[in-house]
């Protein structure tokens, strides 16, 4: 099926930058030393795509105790060193952007900063000169406001978007926002995609790329 839309809206970690293993590793290895052991389900059910402040407030209430104070600050200071060692594109995302004519825009759960960091590192800074954070929103994904934000900055309807998400958090906020959702299933199990409701899976960009009609 080929899908009809005005924009294209996309999610930054694990759908444009190889970094969703890269965090849930760390954060199962981190977690695992205070005492919380994760199976992969409930990993990306509970964690993958949500922002660091409700992964701890997670992570806290699963454990039954407070982590160390030190937690959080440890926790960047890995990923970060791993990230400006080696940060790559998800595989066939430069080829479908090439392709696409349509009004894009980026919206992800992380900081600014990082945000930048990731498009700076793989070179796609320019291509995605609209794109919003954590920051400039109340509420992060699962909440639409990133997604309704991107919206309104491209002046286009939110029924005439399409998501392209990875996560639940994701998925869930694109869907509150109006928006069909298709979800990248290279790593997360498509039916809990799509119970969360995808629209559509896909495992490759060049599947994408049939799904847009490019």
């Amino acid at each position: 099926m080929t899908y009809s839309y005005k924009a294209i809206i996309f999610d930054c970690d694990g759908v444009i930058v190889d970094t969703e293993n890269i965090s849930n590793t760390i954060l199962k290895s981190m977690l695992s030393e205070c005492g919380l052991e994760l199976d992969d389900e409930t990993l990306h059910a509970k964690f993958t795509g949500f922002t660091n402040k409700e992964n701890l407030i997670n992570a806290e209430k699963l454990l039954g105790k407070p982590l160390p104070a030190n937690f959080d600050e440890d926790y960047r200071q890995r990923f970060h060193a791993i990230i400006e060692a080696d940060l790559e594109p998800i595989s066939g995302v430069r080829d479908l952007l090439s392709k696409i004519t349509a009004p894009i825009a980026m919206a992800t759960n992380a900081r600014r900063q990082e945000m930048n960091f990731k498009l700076d590192k793989i070179q796609l800074s320019e291509r995605f000169s609209t794109r919003f954070c954590v920051e400039d929103v109340a509420n992060g994904k699962p909440a639409p406001d990133l997604y309704l934000k991107a919206a309104q900055a491209l002046n286009v309807d939110p029924k005439d978007c399409l998501v392209i998400e990875d996560s639940i958090a994701g998925i869930t906020a694109g869907l509150a926002a109006g928006m069909r959702v298709l979800a990248f299933s290279e790593t997360l199990d498509e039916k809990m995609q799509a119970a969360a409701g995808a629209t559509e899976c896909f495992k490759t960009m060049k599947e994408l790329e049939g799904l847009l009609g490019l």
